[in-house]
């Protein structure tokens, strides 16, 4: 089967099997070359011959934290931790602990990279006095181990 690509600038360009004159204006058309098979879009020419772009594999998000099952957020918390939540009067205290229920009862991951996932944990971690804050967690070191879901 034959291949073509436009030649612009060096880089193959609208790289097809089919034959231009079938599927572009006849200008346009023109400006088709015969290209080895198996040369892809962006292919470079140097020296007579079709060089294919390098594949690059995508980096992973930085600092992207993965999605936290139920039982993997609980566990990241301290015993003593879980009774305070559990004990706390609270708001923002009870709403966190109803959004955990909430995940339990449908089974769904949380997802600590929500801004409002990191703002409750944060809560928890600030000082009451002066406040607001929630006291709850040893210190602003245990925001990011629960996080990462770090088991405790």
């Amino acid at each position: 089967m034959t291949t073509y690509a436009r030649n612009v600038n060096g880089t193959a360009v609208d790289v097809t099997e089919t034959d231009p004159a079938e599927i572009f204006h006849p200008e346009l058309a023109e400006a088709f070359v015969v290209v080895p098979d198996g040369t892809e879009n962006g292919a470079t020419f140097s020296g007579g011959k079709w060089t294919n772009p390098a594949v690059s594999t995508p980096e992973p998000l930085v600092g992207a934290l993965p999605m936290l099952t139920p039982m993997t957020l609980y566990m990241a918390f301290k015993p003593a931790e879980r009774i305070a939540i559990k004990a706390s009067q609270d708001p923002m205290v009870q709403e966190f602990w109803a959004m955990y229920q909430l995940s339990v009862q449908l089974d769904k991951p949380t997802d600590p990279n929500l801004v409002s996932v990191r703002m409750a944990i944060a809560y928890l971690a600030s000082p009451v006095d002066p406040g607001p804050g929630a006291g709850i967690l040893e210190g602003p070191e245990r925001v990011d181990e629960i996080l990462a879901g770090i088991p405790q």
